[in-house]
């Protein structure tokens, strides 16, 4: 999945890589990303290794979805880049979503 400049993609390991900046403007491909994995997966392995930026309403929807699993679903956020360890940091939200 993409737009603009962000993009979804799953590696081999079934890693789930965003990459480019995160912004309102990728909300609603975020979302069904996420629903769509949700139906589908007991794990969901995120990597932020390529995101480097993510603005208020990205990481709004992030920590709904994260608030909204059940414990039947594992969520893992790995390989932060050095932006978003940062955005995340700043933000208080670092050990809630990775």
């Amino acid at each position: 999945m993409s737009g603009g400049r962000f993009s979804i993609n799953q590696d081999v390991e079934g890693v789930y890589r965003l990459k480019g900046e995160l912004t309102i403007h990728d909300i609603q491909c975020l979302k069904h990303f996420l629903d769509s994995v949700l139906t589908r997966c007991r794990k969901i392995t995120i990597s932020m290794e390529e995101l480097t930026f993510a603005d208020t309403a990205a990481l709004q929807l992030l920590l709904a979805f994260r608030r909204s699993l059940t414990s039947r679903v594992e969520w893992v956020v790995k390989d932060l880049s050095s932006e978003m360890d940062k955005i995340l940091t700043v933000s208080g939200l670092k050990s809630f979503l990775s």
